[in-house]
């Protein structure tokens, strides 16, 4: 138990998608389960959708500025320092005012700043690494962080001055935990004995793999009926063919704020890109999935981790745009239904988001800064 009588007070940092925003807000969820008069603020950044979904949830909201370390020429890189700068110093004005027990970062550029000044006034800072392979954000704050929450064990070693380690399973929304599929066909108009591909690029879209996949909908459609979630910015250049595209089994909504969980329950396969925030939400469901992982980045890692482990399959952008319904015809010869998603359940098990929460509360009890 907290021992102060006042209430416990955690600081949420990070944003620019909805990757490393879900996580955080799954955690507050079961914080709150756990301690009902904690207190949560979360800093994320100007433009990223992250405050319309923090907002959503009820939690204060503050954006800081940021900038972004790019290893390769541009003219941004000589304006981003000074962002960085106004970053940590609004940061540590915000810590001043806010005084948390602690603080939690899952990713992105803003949290830098933050991490830092946590660090300066002593307040104890954890991150949450999803991925198998860290990205230059969370890499830059370990040397200053108190504790580190990985979903693959290797994962730890690209952090050896962090001395508290632990290893969980997906932090998940209570959404997700409680899906129902019988939900998703009354919500989304969907045939309740058919089975359901989902697609899905994340809040903000995927152009490429939105394209890759839409020559193959009319062979899915003759056995699956299809929800394509194909975000705000795709779908104003295409080819005829395909915006006009209508079918009775086919749903092409730009995004889902309610009921995703639901819809997830409902799929029998999913297609996405390799982000650890849908694998997790992938794994607790025990879902059959298809990484198509952003060209060039550390999701393909994710995506191989997990092929090797037969736990999803990961195929290329390009390959799948190039051999698509040969493709296909492969997969579904050689697919044993619901064996990859036991598979996936079986590489990240339940419980993650009850063990991140009890971590953070015991190292808010330790935290004597503000008590």
């Amino acid at each position: 138990m907290f021992m102060s009588k006042n209430p416990v007070r955690v600081l949420l940092t990070g944003g620019g998608s909805g990757g490393p925003t879900l996580p955080l807000l799954a955690l507050a969820e079961e914080i709150i389960q756990q301690r009902k008069d904690s207190i949560f603020l979360f800093l994320g950044s100007k433009r990223g959708p992250e405050r319309q979904m923090v907002e959503q949830e009820g939690i204060a909201f503050e954006y800081i500025p940021s900038g972004k370390l790019r290893r390769y020429l541009s003219w941004r890189n000589f304006v981003d320092p000074i962002f960085i700068i106004g970053g940590g110093i609004k940061g540590f004005i915000k810590l001043l005012s806010f005084r948390p027990h602690v603080i939690v970062s899952a990713g992105s550029f803003v949290s830098v700043p933050v991490a830092y000044m946590s660090w300066l006034l002593r307040i104890p800072h954890v991150i949450l690494q999803m991925d198998v392979r860290p990205g230059l954000a969370n890499r830059l704050m370990g040397p200053v962080s108190h504790a580190l929450i990985t979903y693959f064990e290797k994962t730890a070693n690209h952090f050896p001055k962090i001395l508290l380690k632990r290893n969980i399973g997906p932090v998940v929304r209570q959404e997700i935990i409680k899906a129902n599929a019988d939900r998703a066909n009354e919500r989304f108009g969907l045939d309740s004995e058919m089975p359901l591909i989902l697609i899905t690029g994340g809040g903000q879209g995927a152009s490429g793999l939105n394209n890759a996949v839409m020559p193959l909908l009319k062979h899915w459609l003759i056995n699956f009926q299809v929800v394509h979630l194909t975000g705000t910015e795709w779908g104003k250049n295409l080819e005829p063919e395909y915006s006009d595209f209508s079918h009775q089994h086919y749903h092409r909504l730009e995004s889902v704020h309610q009921g995703m969980g639901d819809l997830l329950a409902k799929s029998e396969i999913v297609f996405t890109r390799a982000g650890m925030g849908i694998i997790g939400e992938l794994a607790v469901l025990k879902k059959d999935s298809v990484l198509i992982p952003l060209p060039g980045t550390h999701q393909e890692e994710n995506a191989m981790l997990l092929q090797q482990n037969k736990a999803a399959v990961f195929v290329s952008q390009e390959h799948l745009e190039a051999e698509g319904i040969n493709w296909w015809k492969k997969f579904m010869q050689d697919r044993i239904p619901g064996e990859m998603g036991r598979r996936l359940h079986q590489m990240l098990p339940d419980g993650g988001t009850k063990d991140f929460a009890k971590l953070i509360l015991e190292i808010a009890e330790n935290s004597s800064k503000w008590n």
